[in-house]
């Protein structure tokens, strides 16, 4: 017996050294990986629940929408500093787009403050994928007034000398003139109440229930998730 392992290992030594037995070597696919700098703000205005993310979506069955939930995510958490490197690993080839976004419990999307589309060449890279994204407001506040006051609501309050009924929504003046501030049409209620939306103006005119502004509000605002957000702000405190 003893003869025969001995013979056995001799020839397995040789098959070896002469190169017969074929090393094989496999690679783990363990997804993409994504490496992000960038300059961000106000991460902890969101309330409890919401989270702004380092994110990756997939499209939905029709391929022409984003889905509404990540399919993996990296919570960012303020530290101290505004300049920060973020990196995520594990991207599934599934993702077709990169995002710093809020999300809420279920991981569904609240906003997107930046996104990027993956190519196949994006997903086929084995190296870290860097990006320099630059600066990016992520207060709850900042993106209210970004996207719909400056885009919509400005356009009558505050652009130039005067505003419709006094209430100049330009940046750096909204916050003042709608939290604590009375009403011009009704002044037992101010036009924004932290943490109370029956009793906030804006909240009953966008929703189209103070009949005190003759002019119609309701559409003003593209969707109804659009009011949530603001109510959102509202019922969370309200804060600048």
């Amino acid at each position: 017996m003893k003869k025969f392992l001995i013979i056995f290992s001799v020839f397995c030594l040789a098959a070896c050294d002469d190169g017969d037995i074929e090393e094989k070597v496999s690679y783990q696919q363990e997804g993409i990986k994504v490496a992000v700098d960038v300059e961000i703000s106000g991460v902890d205005s969101w309330p409890e629940g919401y989270s702004v993310t380092l994110s990756g979506f997939e499209n939905e069955k029709n391929d022409k929408d984003i889905a509404e939930y990540s399919e993996i995510s990296k919570q960012i958490i303020p530290n101290g500093k505004s300049k920060m490197h973020l990196t995520l690993g594990g991207i599934p080839q599934s993702v077709n787009y990169l995002e710093i976004t809020v999300i809420n419990r279920i991981r569904q999307r609240a906003v997107t403050l930046w996104q990027y589309p993956l190519s196949s060449d994006d997903k086929s890279s084995r190296d870290t994928i860097v990006f320099n994204v630059g600066e990016i407001k992520a207060g709850m506040f900042s993106y209210i007034q970004n996207e719909y006051f400056n885009n919509s609501c400005a356009n009558c309050h505050g652009l130039g000398e005067h505003a419709a009924a006094g209430l100049f929504l330009t940046e750096g003046k909204s916050f003042a003139a709608m939290v604590g501030a009375k009403s011009a049409k009704r002044p037992d209620i101010n036009i924004v109440t932290p943490g109370d939306t029956a009793n906030s103006a804006l909240h009953l005119i966008l929703h189209g229930n103070f009949p005190e502004v003759k002019h119609n509000h309701k559409d003003k605002l593209a969707t109804e998730k659009d009011k949530e957000l603001i109510d959102l702000w509202i019922m969370s405190g309200a804060k600048e």
